[in-house]
């Protein structure tokens, strides 16, 4: 149900709305933006955070606690469209939210391989090129249409001995994206640790609690987060990152979480999936570097002088395969990367991913600093169109328009704006899809006078950039 546009929360009692703002607090003193003279309601109750295009409550110790839909809150909680919050014993609704949340689940398959990515080229000096140049029609393809329906593991099987019928060369590339599926996706070696991302993405204070970590988190935390709070930083990670891993070696497992958009890596050692022996983040730069400096603080794929939505996908490639050369053999931070075991190459490294994220955090308030952004407004325009968006976006490549049609409508909703880069001339919004953080949609607006007018979309998959790399 959609009762408003506008983002608020909605006093059940008497119906009176508060639209939702960054920062906005609850509580029964004065300083609060959302006053609540209940004696049930602490004097700072509660606190409403925006992280990319989810709203986020979190709890302030109150004395009688946040309930989420009959849920208490444990630090920090995601909102949807029409959920319940009691503050005490004073209960308010969300709306205004749906415009912005995902539809139902959607079931997507393993990206087809596509065409060798070109070689990167260093940029004489601009760190994004202006006018958002296409690439060349053999740089990349789109991924194959998404069914309808979620298909059970043994419908995926069937699928792929369709394809091994074509020909014994259709059947080497399949594999090779079968294959990748299990390494991004992931499968058998990392399948374990879907449910850390997912958890950590709720909730990562809870999900960091159920494991035994090191020390060294909180290290971490006071060096990345300089513009978020640690929670609110970790979330927006894990709900966009990709996860790879190591082969095992003993009870012990290399584990990449990798965040495209930033540029990070988050570089994990575990002993089984419960004890978690060491961890660190790291540019992306230093990983595919072998840790060469400089270490970073721009995102590797600015730094391309290419279309974005591929020089994403080629960084990111370079990245996941950077981190298997390194932890072919070794599970332990300090064997597979030696460069890491002096303290100022941590320490630089922590700082160049606190840039790096920064940047991204900072584009995407830009992109949500009011709801009638016209970015943002365009977007959500364009999505609401669904297959029908095609059409308004005319330089739109072959091989997307014909993915994007067969995406099922309800799926349009799903893809949430995860980078932002306005030229002046040009207006790029790149975002992932919540169901699968491997397909990412990129949009391209070009400015007629004050409107935003849709030029190109492109459908890719990380999945399929790294099997060209390989």
């Amino acid at each position: 149900m959609v009762s408003t546009l506008v983002p608020c929360l909605v006093l059940c009692s008497d119906g009176r709305h508060f639209p939702l703002v960054e920062g906005l607090s609850a509580g029964r003193g004065p300083d609060n933006g959302l006053l609540l003279e209940e004696p049930s309601v602490s004097t700072h109750h509660a606190v409403f955070h925006k992280v990319g295009e989810r709203w986020l409550v979190k709890d302030l110790n109150s004395t009688n606690g946040t309930k989420l839909n009959g849920a208490r809150v444990q630090g920090t909680a995601p909102l949807s469209e029409g959920d319940s919050l009691k503050f005490g014993s004073v209960e308010l609704r969300v709306e205004g939210l749906a415009v912005l949340q995902p539809g139902p689940a959607v079931a997507f398959p393993p990206p087809f391989p596509v065409p060798a990515l070109p070689v990167p080229v260093r940029p004489p000096a601009l760190p994004f090129p202006s006018e958002l140049p296409p690439p060349l029609p053999s740089q990349i393809a789109a991924p194959p249409p998404l069914p309808a329906h979620r298909q059970s593991p043994k419908k995926s099987k069937s699928h792929a001995g369709l394809w091994i019928a074509l020909g014994a060369c259709v059947l080497l590339l399949f594999s090779g994206a079968w294959f990748l599926r299990d390494r991004l996706m992931p499968g058998k070696g990392t399948r374990d640790f879907l449910a850390f991302r997912e958890n950590a993405g709720k909730d990562p204070r809870e999900a960091f609690a159920g494991v035994q970590a090191p020390g060294k988190l909180a290290e971490l935390n006071q060096v990345l987060w300089p513009t978020v709070e640690p929670e609110a930083g970790w979330t927006y990670f894990f709900r966009t990152c990709l996860v790879t891993g190591g082969p095992r070696i003993g009870k012990r497992q290399a584990v990449l979480f990798y965040h495209p958009w930033s540029d990070t890596a988050l570089v994990t050692e575990w002993e089984g999936q419960k004890r978690l022996k060491d961890i660190e983040m790291i540019p992306g730069e230093a990983l595919r570097k072998g840790g060469a400096t400089p270490y970073g603080g721009a995102l590797g794929w600015t730094r391309l002088q290419a279309y974005a939505p591929p020089a994403v996908g080629m960084v990111t490639a370079q990245t996941l395969k950077a981190f298997e050369k390194a932890f072919a053999t070794h599970t332990a931070l300090d064997k597979a990367l030696p460069w890491l075991g002096k303290a100022q190459a941590r320490e630089a490294c922590r700082v160049a991913c606190s840039l790096q994220y920064a940047q991204v955090v900072k584009s995407l308030a830009a992109f949500s600093a009011t709801y009638d952004q016209p970015a943002r407004m365009a977007f959500i325009r364009l999505l609401a169109e669904g297959d029908a968006a095609i059409a308004k976006a005319p330089e739109t490549p072959q091989e997307s328009a014909k993915a994007l049609k067969d995406l099922p409508r309800k799926a349009w909703p799903g893809f949430q704006p995860t980078a932002f880069v306005d030229t002046g001339v040009k207006v790029l919004v790149m975002a992932h899809h919540k169901e699968s953080p491997d397909l990412f949609l990129g949009v391209v607006f070009r400015r007629d006078g004050e409107a935003l007018v849709p030029e190109r979309m492109d459908l890719l998959s990380f999945n399929a950039c790294y099997g060209a790399l390989k």
